[in-house]
C-alpha cells in the first residue's frame, strides 16, 4: 500500500476470502489478523460505517462474506464492561482494537468434559491488546476481554456467532453452562 492509499473493507474482505481458501483454517488465521490489522489503520473506518462521530452500539455488522460466512463487526462501548469466560462454539473470532486498548484473557480448560456442568479452567495468558493490534482465537479458544470507556473493537468471525450456541464458564464456580445466542443468552 502506498502513502495515499487506504486499505478497506472490500479489501480486507477479499484477502481473508483468498487466505482461506488457499491456507485454510486454522493455518490462515495468522494472516486473516494480519489483515485486520492493516484494515485498523484505516482512518475512515468508524466514521463511513457508524456515522461521525462514530455512535456508541453494542453490536454493528459492517460486511459480510457469503462465500466463506465471514463477519465483520463493530462494538463501540460508552461505558466499561467485561466479557464473561467464553468460547464461540464452532466459529473461529479475530479481535482487533480501533480505539482504546483491551484486556485479553487466553484460558485452558484442566478437566475432560466428562462431567456435565463443570469445568476446571486456568489462565494462560493476559495481555493487552493496543489500537491497530489484532488476536485470533481457533475455534473452541476460551478467553475473555475487558475493555474501558470510549473502546471500540472489530470482530471478525468465521459463521455468525450470534446464531451458534457457546460455552460460558463460570471459574469461581467451576461451571460451564451452554448458552443458546439465538434467544439472546451471551
Amino acid at each position: 500500500m502506498t502513502a495515499s492509499s487506504t486499505y478497506t473493507l472490500e479489501q480486507f474482505l477479499a484477502d481473508t476470502r483468498a487466505t482461506i481458501k488457499t491456507k485454510g483454517i486454522p493455518s490462515g488465521l495468522a494472516e486473516i489478523r494480519d489483515h485486520l490489522e492493516e484494515l485498523l489503520h484505516n482512518p475512515d473506518l468508524l466514521k463511513k460505517h457508524l456515522g461521525d462521530p462514530p455512535r456508541y452500539t453494542q453490536l454493528t455488522t459492517i460486511g459480510h462474506d457469503p462465500q466463506t460466512d465471514v463477519h465483520v463487526l463493530v462494538h463501540g462501548r460508552e461505558k466499561a464492561g467485561k466479557s464473561s469466560v467464553h468460547d464461540h462454539g464452532p466459529c473461529w473470532v479475530v479481535y482487533g482494537n480501533y480505539r482504546n486498548p483491551t484486556r485479553m484473557r487466553r484460558w485452558r480448560r484442566l478437566d475432560d468434559g466428562s462431567r456435565p456442568g463443570h469445568a476446571e479452567l486456568e489462565l494462560q495468558r493476559e495481555f493487552l491488546n493496543e489500537p491497530g493490534h489484532a488476536v485470533a482465537f481457533a475455534v473452541g479458544d476460551i478467553h475473555s476481554i475487558e475493555y474501558g470507556d470510549d473502546t471500540f473493537f472489530i470482530r471478525v468471525t468465521g459463521g455468525d456467532v450470534e446464531t451458534q450456541r457457546t460455552l460460558r464458564f463460570d471459574i469461581e464456580k467451576k461451571t460451564v453452562e451452554v448458552a443458546d445466542r439465538t434467544r439472546g443468552q451471551q
